[in-house]
């Protein structure tokens, strides 16, 4: 009865040790709700889940973001233009590409196994912060080897 804990933790684990990432929260609220979050951020957030023949399906979106600070003095660069918006998404996209790596080589003893992973779709200024990243939406499924249900 603790699958939706494993999946979760699999995830986090896949993420901890990246290079550059500070900070990795998980829940339905705002990305960057708290103060002392330290950016670069991954946030995992639940979508679905379903119950198949001897299998349990999740589908969680993972973000990886970082704030954008816009520079007070202009500049004659168009292309770059004055923010940091450019290294937020290479940033970022180094993330992801670590977690995503990861999770296909990880080994675990829970059975976990990565169904599919969607592209990778830009955040661009969003939410309070103004947060620059990515996301993308991670489906693993683990047996349902733990209850066990008895018909007459």
């Amino acid at each position: 009865m603790n699958q939706y804990y494993k999946c979760l933790y699999f995830l986090k684990e896949a993420l901890e040790n990246a290079p550059l990432l500070n900070t990795i929260t998980q829940g339905t609220d705002i990305i960057d709700n708290q103060k002392k979050n330290i950016f670069p951020l991954a946030h995992i957030n639940i979508q679905s889940s379903s119950i198949q023949d001897g299998q349990v399906v999740f589908s969680f979106e993972v973000a990886v973001v970082d704030i954008r600070n816009a520079g007070k003095v202009s500049t004659v660069d168009k292309f770059v233009g004055n923010d940091n918006e450019i290294d937020n998404l290479n940033t970022c996209h180094g993330i992801m590409n670590y977690f995503i790596t990861r999770l296909k080589l990880k080994r675990n003893d829970d059975d976990i196994e990565v169904e599919s992973i969607t592209d990778l779709e830009p955040i661009l200024m969003e939410f309070t912060n103004m947060l620059d990243g990515w996301k993308t939406t991670v489906t693993l499924s683990i047996p349902n080897n733990q209850i066990s249900v008895c018909c007459e």
